[in-house]
């Protein structure tokens, strides 16, 4: 299982990935701290770019395989909510 870090957005301007699973949270945690900018470029999860790309065009595949064969469902639902926010 992939090792997830807290998500480590930045009080200046900068870049953002609009695409990465945790952008909704880092967007809520700058809005409570009332941030008018913030950067996800020293962001420990950056480097989880590349898996996260793969992971959003393999979990369709998961979902499918989980329907078709329900005892599937059950051995990889760990993996299927891991995913859950890629479908």
């Amino acid at each position: 299982m992939l090792k997830i870090e807290s998500p480590e957005p930045v009080n200046t301007e900068g870049p953002k990935v609009i695409d990465c699973p945790f952008y909704g949270d880092c967007l809520m945690y700058a809005a409570k701290r009332n941030w008018q900018v913030w950067t996800c470029e020293n962001c420990s999860n950056l480097k989880l770019d590349s898996v996260c790309l793969k992971l959003k065009f393999i979990a369709p595949y998961y979902q499918l395989l989980a329907e078709i064969y329900p005892e599937l469902k059950k051995k990889y639902e760990h993996v299927m909510s891991s995913l859950s926010f890629y479908l």
